[in-house]
């Protein structure tokens, strides 16, 4: 499978942010954006996914945090939870991990960072044949 094959889904609802990631996956992975809980939840009925950024902060009634703890539970062939936030406190990265994000930084990110880390679980979302 090519890395065009891979879906990568971006929760976020930082408009600039979503344009940043679009600008560096667009052209390796399909790149769907959202920017609440509600609406990842509908699109990931839709597909699957081999990577979510989630960031922590959404509009809406729930966060990141319920979102990953949502993708744990639903789906099997689960995408790695990856979380990209502004929040650099401890607490949150331990309550991000616990609730089984794969990996957590905070922004700004770099690209070349972001690059990385979205092959490496993408190669994984491959290996195991989902």
């Amino acid at each position: 499978m090519s890395e065009r094959n891979h879906a990568v889904l971006i929760v976020e609802d930082d408009v600039s942010s979503q344009n940043y990631y679009q600008h560096i996956l667009r052209e390796l992975y399909d790149v769907h954006v959202v920017s609440t809980v509600a609406e990842a939840k509908n699109v990931l009925k839709e597909g699957v996914f081999s990577v979510a950024i989630i960031d922590i902060s959404l509009p809406g009634g729930e966060d990141g945090l319920d979102l990953i703890r949502h993708i744990i539970k639903t789906y099997p062939e689960k995408p790695a939870p990856i979380v990209i936030t502004a929040h650099a406190f401890k607490h949150d990265r331990k309550a991000a991990l616990k609730a089984g994000a794969v990996e957590y930084f905070t922004k700004p990110l770099l690209s070349g960072i972001i690059l990385e880390v979205v092959q490496k679980y993408a190669d994984r979302h491959n290996s195991t044949g989902t």
